[in-house]
């Protein structure tokens, strides 16, 4: 094997060509790139019961994104801007309600109307190219050929589309806008445009119209080009949102909103289509080719994306759309984590409604977290930044220190000192009304400080995030529980299984032992001191005690609301007196939900790495096995992260199939397990994004792990993936970038690490 190691000096970048306009692909003829998502079908053609949710394909530059449908008679751009939220500031309790929580909104649909109906088109295909964060479609009618390509530049922060034809003078369109919002449109020289206002924040939104040939004319229904070689329409929306001010606008009028919208689209018109388009590419792609992975028996693209996930019993297509779904996972990162300090929300930025499910907010007892799983490992760490931030940010705030002192139950302490948030927030430091007995939302958002100063070594950073970890243990120094001469977290929650509340939760444990870990750590780092947190840590109850496998029992003594269910003899392989790694301090395992979604006694194995005794390993092993593989989209995207740390490649195989499964229910409420849907977004069901990086972040566990304090590739090698591959730029602690190549017989043949800080290495 060879073996490389190179100094930061010796790095040199290369990003890809920045191309200007690239005709799409013709003729049905499947992409040469493999990182491509491809149908001959627009999507509102499709055959399924929600079009927008099952075909249409996102772009996104970090803040404001799109979905597209490539539609031949009208083609529907539905857009988004991460900060447009209805509801008000702030919610103390869940009796006072005074404050509106709110919901993520759709921004409006730009809809351009060609004259040409869906039964004239032949040779049509639709694509999405990851290398390039270009959408495309193209198709054929009267003899005429018709292309658009579709990105959403973070350079120009606008949505742009190019239309062309391959004979002059062929286009005729009728561009408008929908606003999903209220708002009055208006249509005047080649622009249209709405504005107004939510419960908070101000809004506007505009497009313009570039033709080259032929003439242009607005009126009341919107802007006609007619006769024209090319049309470009560039597309804008911003709010007055501001979450380091107090009110959370920034204060601009009505009028800056406006002007700043103009000033996007006059700036983008000007540089002109080939300039905005080679700027968006060069931008993307020095984010998006930092890594790759390619399997060596990976088939080329051969199927439609939608025909891949019906049938891919073949290994080579297996291996395509696995290497597909990872690229999507970072695809989808770049463009809804960029921009504003706000992490992506449940559907990263993705909307078409007004009343969404879940309110499309940002849950933490999970969700908001596995968004960005992926993001240091397979190295875009600044996309890290906009949930980094946010959490600095609010941990500051009037809400977020409010919920220290918000009892949950009549058990309840509170704190005076530190800051909280529970399972629902929306970007107003608002929280909903369900389920405030997750107070551990603290802990959780700073494990993910801890973890960007782990990769990146960044001690500036972590002296500015350092204050915020220090204020949530705080807070859970003064509210432990000594019982036994152990601390317990009082009147916890296991999200979202069991009893409401009681003392000890294993979820609730682990979260606060890392945070004291983690702070204590970084008081080395920075040479700073709290006092008494060592001892709190030393006598705190780590959460992981284990408890045995009992046929028969019929529910929970202590909360025989949630149902009876008798246990059968055995489950999944598990079977009487197998000991499993206890998710309640007293109460025994919940009979209500025997495989249920929510695997929160499992954080010691992943995220963390608090396991060191074999047998409390072997229980969570078994608990994991008993909840089985089939759950929901997310949840199988946390059972790849478990069995890669368990070294399972069998177990991990499987879930990733079951994962990749087409999913047919789209309602929130459906009893179905997950999977994906036509354009690979991840199913809950319901839309919800974090199965997709979730499932990225447990390809990356399978091909390399670093938490151990030592760089280990190739650490799961299903039976697949040993025909050989290649991993350019993975990401480990202690900031090292690694490249590796294996062969046909699963061995590792060459590799290659960048110590970028210069810390000790093991291998």
């Amino acid at each position: 094997m060879k073996f490389f190691t190179k100094t930061l000096s010796a790095l040199a970048l290369t990003l890809g060509a920045a191309a200007g306009f690239v005709p799409a692909a013709s003729a049905q003829t499947p992409p040469s790139e493999k990182l491509t998502l491809w149908y001959t079908t627009p999507a509102d053609e499709a055959s399924s019961s929600n079009k927008w949710m099952d075909y249409y394909l996102p772009i996104g530059n970090g803040q404001f994104g799109a979905m597209l449908s490539g539609g031949v008679a009208t083609d529907e751009i539905q857009f988004n801007e991460k900060t447009l939220w209805t509801g008000t500031i702030g919610q103390k309790s869940e009796s006072e309600k005074s404050n509106k929580y709110g919901s993520y909104q759709n921004f409006g649909s730009l809809k351009v109307a060609t004259g040409h109906s869906k039964e004239s088109k032949s040779n049509y295909i639709r694509t999405l190219d990851l290398t390039t964060a270009t959408g495309t479609v193209s198709y054929t009618t009267d003899g005429v050929e018709y292309t658009r390509q579709y990105i959403a530049s973070n350079p120009a922060q606008v949505i742009a589309v190019r239309y062309a034809a391959s004979q002059g003078g062929k286009l005729n369109l009728t561009v408008s806008l929908t606003p999903g919002v209220s708002g009055t449109m208006t249509y005047s020289n080649g622009e249209g445009y709405f504005s107004g206002k939510l419960d908070v924040v101000s809004y506007n939104s505009r497009f313009k119209v570039v033709n080259t040939g032929g003439s242009l004319s607005s009126k009341s229904s919107g802007i006609t080009v007619s006769g024209a070689d090319e049309v470009v329409i560039y597309l804008a929306g911003v709010t007055d949102f501001d979450n380091t001010k107090s009110t959370y606008v920034s204060g601009a009028t009505a009028e800056d909103l406006a002007n700043t919208v103009s000033s996007r689209l006059d700036e983008a018109a000007q540089k002109g289509w080939a300039s905005v388009y080679s700027e968006h590419v060069a931008d993307y792609q020095a984010l998006f080719n930092r890594m790759s992975l390619n399997f060596a028996n990976a088939a080329s693209q051969s199927k439609t994306t939608d025909a891949l996930i019906k049938d891919h019993s073949s290994e080579s297509n297996k291996l395509l759309l696995q290497q597909l779904y990872f690229a999507y996972g970072r695809y989808l990162a770049i463009a809804s984590s960029r921009g504003v300090a706000l992490p992506s929300n449940l559907q990263g930025i993705w909307n078409n409604s007004s009343s969404p499910a879940w309110n499309s907010d940002i849950h933490a007892n999970i969700n908001v977290q596995m968004n960005y799983w992926p993001v240091e490992v397979t190295n875009l760490s600044e996309l890290h930044d906009p949930f980094l931030n946010w959490t600095i940010n609010m941990s500051n705030s009037k809400e977020w220190k409010s919920y220290a002192q918000h009892k949950c139950s009549s058990t309840d302490v509170t704190s005076s000192n530190g800051w909280n948030l529970f399972t629902e927030n929306s970007i107003f430091g608002g929280t909903g009304c369900w389920k405030h007995q997750n107070k551990v939302g603290n802990a959780w958002l700073c494990t993910h400080l801890w973890q960007h100063y782990l990769y990146t070594q960044d001690a500036d950073f972590l002296r500015k995030a350092f204050p915020t970890m220090k204020s949530a243990c705080q807070y859970w120094m003064d509210i432990l529980k000594l019982v036994d001469g152990k601390y317990l977290c009082p009147s916890e929650y296991s999200p979202e299984h069991g009893p409401d509340n009681e003392d000890g939760v294993a979820y609730a444990q682990q979260l606060v032992a890392e945070l004291f870990a983690n702070t204590l750590d970084a008081c080395k780092v920075l040479g700073e001191t709290i006092n008494g947190l060592q001892d709190k840590y030393n006598k705190l109850d780590k959460g992981m005690s284990t408890e045995t496998y009992t046929t028969g029992f019929t529910g929970y003594e202590n909360s025989p609301s949630h149902g009876i269910q008798k246990w059968p003899s055995s489950l999944n392989g598990i079977s009487k007196n197998t000991v499993l790694l206890r998710e309640w301090k007293t109460s025994k395992f919940y009979a209500g939900e025997i495989s249920h979604r929510h695997l929160s006694p499992l954080m010691c194995l992943y995220p963390f790495d608090q396991i060191k005794d074999e047998n409390i390993r072997t229980a969570a092993q078994n608990l994991l096995t008993f909840r089985g593989n089939d759950s929901r989209g997310w949840s199988m995207g946390w059972k790849i992260n478990l069995w890669a740390r368990l070294k399972n490649a069998d177990k991990a195989a499987t879930i990733i199939d079951n994962a990749l499964t087409h999913c047919g229910t789209f309602s929130a409420s459906g009893s179905s397990t997950g999977g994906v849907y036509y354009n690979l977004l991840d199913a809950h069901p319901y839309f919800q994004i974090d199965g997709n990086f979730g499932f990225t972040a447990g390809i990356a566990e399978m091909l390399f792990q670093s938490h151990a304090g030592y760089l280990e590739v190739l650490p799961v090698l299903p039976d697949a993936w040993k025909k050989g591959g290649q991993v350019k730029g993975v990401k480990g602690r202690g900031n090292f970038t690694v490249d590796f190549n294996w062969n046909s017989s699963g061995e590792v043949t060459e590799i290659t690490i960048l110590n970028v800080k210069g810390n000790a290495l093991n291998v």
